[in-house]
């Protein structure tokens, strides 16, 4: 749809002729007539028409997603027509033909698991195997481009349960979780399962030089901290790259 045909759908759902719209904005009615004909593309007057049709300009100009009137108006004087948008969403299938992520007036967001599965960071048994999410959080592409080189079907969002992590992470925290990181090639925060047993925990690493051992870290002082374990003495399940607090 050309933006003159636009003006136009919102012309005729208002009750308005070419005469009306042309005044209300201080035009010829030969202007509205050749913008509505496709000879005129972009007018000089679009913000007015904007303004006075009261529809959003990107609208105006582009066209992404529809409008309805959310109210009639009364009559032709009516100069606050009241208008409802449904935004354009289109899903865009991932390498698996699952849906990935979706594109809404123009800006891509990704769909992020969240899953049933509290990772505790401090004492309690859990199942780290959670195969069906809850539901997805949602994530602007590029602000995931800026915490992991990860796809958004390797992360998940994973509740805190617990204290001994206090007070990096907290009790009812949400952390994302980037999956595809197996090994702990850096220091940083981590979700872990030790090698005997189902325990979900979220510790710190950090790698010994000299050893190439790894220190098991617990930001409470009050937990103790476990010192050269080996790489085989755990499961990685992902690195920690960002979290979600209520401060309410």
């Amino acid at each position: 749809m050309t933006l003159g045909a636009r003006v136009r759908q919102c012309r005729l759902a208002l009750s308005w002729s070419q005469t009306d719209l042309a005044s209300r904005i201080g035009v010829k009615q030969q202007s509205i007539d050749q913008l509505e004909s496709g000879k005129v593309r972009w007018p000089r007057y679009i913000v007015e028409l904007s303004e006075t049709l009261n529809v959003p300009l990107d609208w105006l100009r582009h066209g992404k997603g529809r409008v309805h009137l959310s109210r009639p108006t009364t009559s032709r004087d009516d100069m606050s027509p009241a208008w409802a948008f449904e935004p354009e969403i289109n899903m865009v299938a991932g390498d698996d033909g699952g849906k990935a992520y979706f594109e809404l007036n123009g800006q891509s967001f990704a769909l992020v698991p969240v899953y049933d599965a509290r990772a505790s960071a401090g004492p309690g048994a859990l199942n780290a195997d959670t195969p069906q999410p809850l539901y997805h959080n949602v994530f602007r592409q590029d602000q995931l481009k800026t915490l992991t080189a990860s796809q958004a079907d390797q992360l998940a969002v994973i509740r805190i349960a617990d204290d001994s992590m206090w007070d990096t992470l907290q009790d009812g925290d949400f952390i994302l979780v980037d999956r595809a990181i197996t090994r702990c090639n850096r220091d940083g925060l981590y979700v872990l399962r030790y090698s005997d047993g189902d325990e979900l925990v979220v510790k710190r690493l950090i790698r010994q030089p000299s050893s190439e051992l790894l220190t098991v870290k617990s930001d409470n002082p009050n937990y103790p901290c476990q010192t050269s374990v080996q790489d085989d003495g755990l499961f990685i399940e992902g690195r920690v790259v960002w979290l979600s607090r209520s401060i309410g």
